[in-house]
C-alpha cells in the first residue's frame, strides 16, 4: 500500500453540522476503498485563486492515506456523487 495524500474542498455555505455529516460519508467511502485514514488536517475557510459555484471561498481538508493505488478510481466514482465536495485531488507521497 502507497502513502497518498487527499485534498478535498467542501462547500463553505454548509453548516457546521451538514459539513461535519459530509466529511463522514467521506470518511465512509475512503475506509470502504480500504483506505486507511493516517491523519485528517482541517485548514478551515480559505480565499481560492478562482470562483466555484459562484462561491470565492471553500472549506479545505487534507487526509494523509495509506491505499492501494487501484482503488482511487472506487472511490473517486464514490466522492463525485456527493455535490457539497466540490473539488479532490489524490496525490502520491514519496517513499
Amino acid at each position: 500500500m502507497a502513502k497518498y495524500e487527499c485534498m478535498v474542498i467542501v462547500n463553505p455555505r454548509l453548516s457546521e453540522e451538514e459539513r461535519n455529516t459530509n466529511l463522514a460519508e467521506l470518511q465512509a467511502i475512503l475506509e470502504k476503498g480500504e483506505a486507511k485514514v493516517e491523519k485528517q488536517d482541517v485548514w478551515g475557510e480559505k480565499k481560492m485563486a478562482y470562483q466555484l459555484n459562484k462561491s470565492d471561498t471553500g472549506f479545505y481538508v487534507l487526509y494523509h492515506l495509506e491505499l492501494p493505488g487501484e482503488n482511487i478510481t472506487t472511490i473517486s466514482k464514490e466522492i463525485n456523487l456527493n455535490r457539497n465536495i466540490w473539488r479532490y485531488m489524490f496525490v502520491k507521497q514519496e517513499a
